[in-house]
């Protein structure tokens, strides 16, 4: 008998976890169906991501006092490096080759509501879907 006490138990926990799995699904569904299926988002450390055929976005949560002079991106063909008031962000290989000079970033105020985002615009060489953005 308590061998299916136990067993009992595990379904429990694997519902939970089936409803969790919904309610990401469910959270991203929103961004998907807007980009079509090509459309990829995730979080890195410290930032979150997306991507499409022609670009990739990263965005870093930034200090609401954070000004553009703050800000310096080298954009290289295939690594990005982005540093804020002296602070490394991102350094790393990305997954794709960038067109630097279609490549940009801005500050903007978060989605969230609260302080600010740096907002970083990748162009991409070719047009296709990157398998990893950057690592």
């Amino acid at each position: 008998g308590g061998g299916g006490g136990g067993s009992a138990g595990g379904g429990a926990r694997s519902l939970s976890g089936l409803m969790n799995q919904q309610a990401q699904i469910t959270g991203g569904g929103a961004g998907v169906s807007v980009g079509g299926n090509g459309f990829r988002e995730g979080q890195g450390d410290g930032f979150t991501w997306n991507q499409n055929d022609d670009e990739v976005e990263f965005r870093f949560p930034v200090a609401a006092n954070t000004k553009a002079k703050y800000v310096k991106v080298n954009f290289g063909k295939s690594t990005l490096k982005v540093t804020v008031a002296g602070q490394t962000l991102l350094n790393g290989q990305l997954g794709g080759t960038v067109e630097v000079d279609d490549s940009t970033f801005t500050i903007e105020d978060a989605s969230s509501g609260k302080g600010k985002e740096l907002c970083v615009t990748l162009g991409k060489k070719e047009n296709y879907t990157w398998p990893f953005v950057v690592r």
